[in-house]
């Protein structure tokens, strides 16, 4: 029985979880877990629940991250928290059978459900950054996904660690493995940047399955890893210095995009030791948003891959389908900045693909512009939904409004327009898909629009 600062007294019922800081607890007869923390001799008690008290107070709104939902009191340290049903540790998806090995990775979701779930977890500690703070122990125990494989959530636990400032390292908990190389030599403190190199290392390891830093000798000579580790031996995919190659995992072409692929780079060479050289965890979520957009289904085996392939990796037996591309922009209307006489348009700053039979919502996170408002007062999440695009192979296109947010279809060359209903379909015809665009947000505002291109049989 332990007590917390509500006045309640409360049941431990079954250890769930354990760790260096401490042990996790179901409550009897409640959704909720207590987490006891372990003082130690660098950091007491009495600072432990300083740090957890200042956890309460920081602004967590709209971070899917669990918060103390109250305090430990007498002579236990710790909180209370929300038990997550049907999730599981991302860390699953990289532990890998030692048979079957792509009907496994199929099974939990291929390779479209990872970049998804990554994405998500790269956007939950970009908010977390953007508010000043830092995360503290990225791994895979610390961020909990699904457990089915047909579901994308992600939410953050163990908060024990949420800072403002950097802290010395006998004062923080990491893991090994993750821990960036100037937390393991004790130079700097946590922060943001040690936050995106922990990220690298999960999101390389999720993804190519196989650690970045675990090469064939470090295999083969377990007194390498701890150095390793430190920043001493060269990751993986090295392009020059090959000591420490590897054999293991899935091919980089297969599942990291060459935008993936030059931020583990610039993470894991230029970045392991100038941590400010390190992209940031917008990058990441930048990247991996738009790998996830451009993987199709394979109609033979249902593995996912990325649209550029001209087969199918997994099973090859299957080309790559007719694809159309969808490229989102943004629009400056006419009168809406002052000074400028005509619309204008930006660069493609996304793209997502269609493949017959294989439709594809469009998030808030890609077509507005503003995730700060929306049509009411109730906040607009990055997930919700807009408008659902679908495509049969056939000669037309279904744009579907699905969500609250305005949405309106235009023929600029024709000067025609009409403004979708929630649930009203739109059959756009493709032999003029170049003239119609989808535009979501107010017509005389700055926004974002799609352009539907062609569709394409080579890749």
């Amino acid at each position: 029985m332990v007590h917390d600062d509500r006045g309640e007294a409360l049941q431990l019922h079954a250890e769930i979880g354990g760790g260096g800081q401490g042990t996790v607890w179901s409550l009897t007869g409640e959704r909720a877990a207590v987490k006891i923390l372990k003082p130690e001799a660098q950091i007491g008690a009495e600072e432990l629940r300083g740090r957890l008290a200042a956890v309460r107070r920081f602004d967590l709104a709209s971070i899917p991250i669990a918060r103390p939902l109250s305090l430990l009191v007498g002579d236990e340290v710790g909180y209370t928290m929300e038990l997550l049903a049907g999730m599981t540790a991302i860390g699953s998806l990289a532990t890998v059978p030692p048979q079957g090995v792509a009907e496994w990775f199929q099974s939990t979701g291929g390779l479209r459900r990872r970049l998804r779930l990554l994405a998500l977890g790269a956007e939950a500690l970009d908010r977390l950054h953007s508010r000043g703070l830092s995360y503290g122990d990225v791994s895979p125990g610390n961020i909990l996904v699904s457990a089915r494989s047909e579901h994308d959530q992600v939410h953050l636990i163990d908060p024990d660690n949420v800072s403002v400032h950097a802290r010395p390292f006998k004062a923080a908990h990491v893991t090994p493995g993750y821990a960036a190389p100037e937390l393991i030599t004790g130079t700097s403190g946590q922060d943001t940047l040690t936050d995106v190199f922990a990220f690298a290392v999960l999101a390389f390891e999720i993804l190519a399955l196989v650690h970045p830093f675990r090469g064939d000798v470090v295999d083969q000579r377990p007194e390498l890893e701890a150095p390793a580790f430190r920043g001493e031996w060269p990751w993986i995919d090295h392009p020059s210095d090959r000591r420490n190659e590897s054999n293991q995992g899935l091919q980089r072409e297969m599942v990291l995009t060459k935008g993936l692929q030059r931020l583990a780079s610039l993470t894991f060479e230029e970045g392991l030791r100038y941590p400010e050289r390190r992209p940031s965890m917008r990058e990441w979520h930048d990247k991996l948003d738009q790998a996830a957009l451009l993987m199709l289904a394979c109609p033979a085996c249902a593995g996912t891959y990325h649209a550029s392939l001209s087969q199918c990796p997994w099973c090859r037996a299957s080309a790559r389908p007719p694809v159309v591309r969808c490229d989102v922009h943004g629009l400056v209307p006419a009168g809406a900045v002052p000074g400028t006489a005509g619309d204008a348009e930006t660069d493609r700053l996304r793209s997502l693909i269609l493949a017959a039979h294989q439709p594809q919502v469009v998030a808030a996170r890609t077509g507005l512009l503003r995730l700060d408002r929306g049509p009411s007062e109730v906040p607009v999440d990055p997930g919700e939904p807009l408008v659902e695009l679908s495509w049969d192979g056939g000669p037309k296109l279904m744009v579907r409004r699905v969500g609250r947010h305005e949405v309106y279809v235009v023929n600029r060359s024709a000067r025609r327009s009409s403004q979708l209903a929630v649930g009203e379909t739109w059959p756009l015809d493709l032999a003029e898909s170049g003239r119609w665009t989808i535009h979501f947000g107010g017509r005389n505002e700055i926004h974002r629009f799609i352009r539907i291109l062609l569709p394409r049989q080579g890749a």
